[in-house]
C-alpha cells in the first residue's frame, strides 16, 4: 500500500490513479526462491503458429534447402539487416542534395507608440521557401557516405555467411537422419536373420538335434536386437524432430524425403591443403565482413577528420506577405547568400571520433587476422576429416564384404549339422556390426565434405523453384 501526505491534492491522485493502480497490480515474488506467476503483466504478442499437422515432401535436398533459407527466422532477420542499412546508406546519400523547406506563417504584431497615438494591431500571414545546400565540405559528406556503403557490404555478407550457416546446419541434419535411418534398417535386417535362426534352431529341437540352451540363446539374441532396433528408432524421430527445426518445419508436421542421395565423389589425391586454404581465403564472406567494416570505420574516421575543416553552403529564401487589412499592400522578400562555418570548439569530440573510429578500424583488422587463422584451422580439420572417411568407407566395404560371407558359411554349416549356434550368433553380430559401420561411415562422408564445403565458404547453387 502506498501512502501519500495528506497536503496531496486529490485531484492529482485521482487524475493518476490508473496509472498507480497499474504499477501496484504487480505482486513481487515475497521470499527468495519463489517463482513470479503473473504473467497477465506481459504485453502482449503475436501468439504462436497454430499447430499444422499435414505432410510437407521434398524431391531434393536443394528443395529441403531453400525452405529452410525462406523460413528461418535467422534469414529474415539478415534480411531485414540488409534492408536496414540500405536505407542508412540512402540516408547519407541525401546530404549530396539540397534542402528546400517552405513554411507557412501567421503573426500579429502591435508597435510601440511613443508619441501617445493608438498604435494599429498588424495581421501578417504568407508563405515562405528556404533552400540550403552544402557547397563543399572537405569530403566530409563523401566519406560517410562511403563509411554507410561498406556497412552495407559488411551486412550482405553477413547475410551470406547467415545463410551459408543454415545450409551447413540443414545438411548435417539430414546426414545425421541417413545415417541412423540405415542404423534402423540394419537392426531390422539384424532382427530378421536372429528370427530366423530362432526358427532353425526350434525346427533342429523338435527333431532332437539341439539342445534348450541353443533355444534359449537364440530367444535371447532377438530380444536384445528389438531393444537396439527400438532405440535406434528412438534415435531416428529425435534426428527427423533436429532436422525439422533446422529446415524450419513445425514438429507437428509430416516430414517426407523423397529422393536418393548420391555418395559425393571421391576426392583426388592431388587436391592440395594450400588451394583449399587459398580458396577459403577468396571465398569465406564473414573475412570480407570484417574487411569491409574495417573501411567502414577508416571511412568514419576520415569523415570526423574533415568535419573539423570549414563548410560552404549556400542559403537563399523568399517570401510572399500578406496583411488582413485591406489597405495593406502585400510584399515579397528574397535574400541569397554564402555562409562560411568554421568550428572553432567541441570540447575535442570530433578528434575523439576521429581516434575511435581509427582504432575501431585497426580492432577489426586484427579480428580478421584472428578469423583468418580459425578459417584456416576449420577448412584443415575438414580436409583431414574427408580423407578419412574415404578411407574409412574404402576399408568399411571389405569388413562388411567379409563379415557376410562369414555369417553365410557359418548359417550353411549350422543346417548341415557341423557347425554350432554360438559361431552363427556370433557370425551375425559381426554382420550387424558391419552394417551399422557402413551406415556410419556412408554419413560420416557425406557430413565431412558438407562441413568442407562450409570451412570454404562455398555459396551452393540453388535452382529449385517448386514450393513443396
Amino acid at each position: 500500500m502506498k501512502h501519500f501526505p495528506h497536503s496531496f491534492p486529490m485531484g492529482v491522485l485521482l487524475a493518476l490513479g490508473p496509472f498507480l493502480g497499474h504499477a501496484a497490480a504487480l505482486n513481487l515474488p515475497e521470499r527468495p526462491g519463489a517463482f513470479w506467476l503473473q504473467l497477465d503483466g506481459l504485453p502482449e504478442s503475436d501468439g504462436p503458429r497454430a499447430a499444422q499437422s499435414n505432410t510437407v515432401r521434398f524431391d531434393s535436398l536443394a528443395a529441403l534447402t531453400e525452405h529452410a533459407l525462406r523460413e528461418r527466422a535467422e534469414s529474415r532477420s539478415a534480411w531485414f539487416g540488409i534492408q536496414a542499412e540500405a536505407a542508412r546508406l540512402d540516408a547519407a546519400s541525401a546530404a549530396n542534395w539540397p534542402t528546400l523547406t517552405g513554411q507557412l506563417g501567421f503573426t500579429r504584431s502591435r508597435a510601440l507608440s511613443s508619441s501617445g497615438t493608438a498604435a494599429p494591431t498588424l495581421h501578417r500571414y504568407g508563405p515562405s521557401l528556404g533552400l540550403a545546400y552544402v557547397l563543399y565540405d572537405f569530403g566530409a559528406r563523401a566519406a560517410s557516405i562511403d563509411a554507410q556503403r561498406y556497412q552495407l557490404v559488411a551486412s550482405l555478407l553477413t547475410n551470406n555467411r547467415t545463410l551459408q550457416d543454415t545450409i551447413a546446419e540443414v545438411e548435417a541434419a539430414y546426414y545425421a537422419v541417413l545415417g541412423v535411418r540405415a542404423l534402423v534398417a540394419a537392426q531390422t535386417q539384424q532382427e530378421t536373420a536372429l528370427r530366423a535362426s530362432l526358427d532353425a534352431v526350434d525346427v533342429r529341437l523338435r527333431g532332437g538335434l539341439a539342445s534348450r540352451a541353443d533355444q534359449l540363446r537364440a530367444r535371447a539374441a532377438l530380444a536384445e536386437a528389438k531393444l537396439v532396433r527400438q532405440a535406434a528408432e528412438r534415435d531416428q524421430a529425435k534426428a527427423d524432430a533436429a532436422l525439422k527445426q533446422a529446415a524450419g518445419i513445425a514438429q507437428t508436421q509430416t516430414l517426407a524425403l523423397d529422393w536418393d542421395t548420391a555418395p559425393p565423389a571421391a576426392t583426388e589425391a592431388s587436391t592440395l591443403l594450400a588451394d583449399l586454404l587459398a580458396e577459403a581465403q577468396r571465398q569465406r564472406p564473414d573475412l570480407h565482413a570484417l574487411q569491409a567494416a574495417a573501411a567502414s570505420a577508416r571511412a568514419e574516421a576520415e569523415r570526423a577528420r574533415a568535419a573539423r575543416w570549414p563548410s560552404l553552403s549556400l542559403a537563399t529564401n523568399t517570401g510572399r506577405t500578406f496583411f488582413l487589412e485591406d489597405e495593406r499592400t502585400p510584399s515579397t522578400s528574397y535574400s541569397i547568400g554564402v555562409n562560411l562555418s568554421l568550428p572553432l570548439f567541441d570540447g575535442g569530440r570530433l578528434a575523439a571520433e576521429a581516434r575511435a573510429a581509427t582504432r575501431d578500424a585497426e580492432r577489426l583488422q586484427a579480428e580478421a587476422e584472428s578469423q583468418r587463422g580459425q578459417v584456416a584451422l576449420a577448412v584443415t580439420e575438414a580436409y583431414h576429416d574427408v580423407r578419412h572417411a574415404q578411407a574409412q568407407r574404402e576399408g568399411v566395404e571389405v569388413q562388411f564384404d567379409s563379415a557376410s560371407e562369414s555369417a553365410q558359411a557359418a548359417e550353411a554349416r549350422y543346417r548341415a549339422g557341423v557347425g554350432s549356434l554360438l559361431e552363427w550368433l556370433t557370425a551375425q553380430a559381426d554382420l550387424a556390426r558391419a552394417r551399422q559401420a557402413q551406415a556410419q561411415a556412408d554419413a560420416d562422408w557425406l557430413a565431412a565434405f558438407s562441413r568442407l564445403n562450409h570451412a570454404l565458404g562455398r555459396l551452393p547453387a540453388l535452382t529449385y523453384e517448386g514450393n513443396p
